[in-house]
């Protein structure tokens, strides 16, 4: 019997830990790196050269919107196609669940703007065998898949199980109505969702729903938000995807304000809060390099 399930032979290694690259074999065992290097009396059921190929960890990609693709799609390509082998779903607050019977088409339409997923495939490709986040999980479990996966509980659909699509727009939730979405948090966490996410971009968002009307996060308010936030306090796991607004109606910058809010989310946490992409921005050059020497600090502060 071979002592190893699979040898990787003169692979050049990258760890992800910022050490130099290095050649060497690597030894599998059970779906687990059993051995690296001194492998050259080792044997194997399969040995495969990888002479001239990066052998790497698989990329974690933590911001993508294939919420609905993975049904259909197990390898999430193009990602699958790149190295991405772990994927979290469920972004920007949204996603399809929890979502009633009779809501299932409202949730599709909405994710046909503001993330460009075709209707018909949706249709199509989505088994829709799940009412509540927990049957989603259950659902997301048994999908057969190329890759593996996470998913935040995305704010929207919560807010629209709760207070309904249209109203959630029109008014602030209950008392009783924010600490009903609370529960239902942990009940998703319970049963292994990663965190929440939520899209606050504000009413002059571009990121718009299916009938130019703003989407339901855009709306919340810093209580709802710092609400939600210290559910991950109490559980003391998981964490936040949250995209905040930048600039208020009048145009003006709020980079300081917005800073200030997604520390005071962290604090309340105490767990990690993922900030929207630093990107150029031709307009204000020297903006991402302010973002990234924040983002330094806040990480050398805790």
């Amino acid at each position: 019997m071979a002592t190893y399930d699979i040898i990787i032979r003169g692979g050049t290694i990258v760890d992800g830990t910022r050490a130099p690259r290095y050649i060497s074999d690597i030894a599998i065992k059970d779906g687990r790196i059993a051995k690296i290097g001194g492998l050259n009396g080792g044997d194997a059921e399969r040995e495969i050269d990888a002479k001239g190929l990066i052998v790497a960890p698989g990329f974690i990609d933590l911001h993508t919107h294939y919420d609905a693709q993975i049904f259909w799609d197990p390898y999430c390509t193009l990602s699958g196609w790149h190295g991405v082998t772990s994927v979290a779903l469920g972004n920007c607050g949204f996603g399809f669940a929890p979502s009633r019977v009779e809501d299932r088409d409202r949730s599709m339409l909405s994710m046909t703007r503001n993330e460009a997923i075709p209707y018909d495939a949706m249709k199509a490709g989505m088994p829709w065998n799940w009412i509540t986040f927990p049957d989603f999980i259950d659902s997301l479990e048994n999908t057969p898949k190329g890759i593996n996966c996470l998913t935040y509980v995305p704010l929207t659909p919560l807010y629209a199980w709760v207070m309904g699509w249209d109203e959630a727009k029109t008014r602030r939730p209950t008392e009783a109505e924010l600490q009903e979405m609370v529960r239902l948090i942990h009940e998703a966490m319970d049963h292994g969702a990663c965190g929440w996410s939520a899209q606050v971009l504000g009413e002059t968002s571009v990121q718009r729903d299916y009938d130019g009307t703003p989407m339901i996060t855009d709306l919340l308010s810093e209580h709802e938000v710092l609400t939600f936030a210290q559910v991950l306090r109490d559980r003391d796991e998981g964490f936040i995807e949250l995209a905040y607004q930048e600039t208020g109606e009048d145009g003006r910058p709020l980079g300081e304000e917005t800073r200030n809010f997604f520390e005071q989310v962290a604090e309340v946490s105490g767990r990690p809060v993922l900030y929207q992409a630093v990107a150029p921005n031709a307009v204000h050059p020297e903006q991402h390099r302010e973002r990234i020497r924040w983002l330094e600090s806040c990480a050398e502060r805790g």
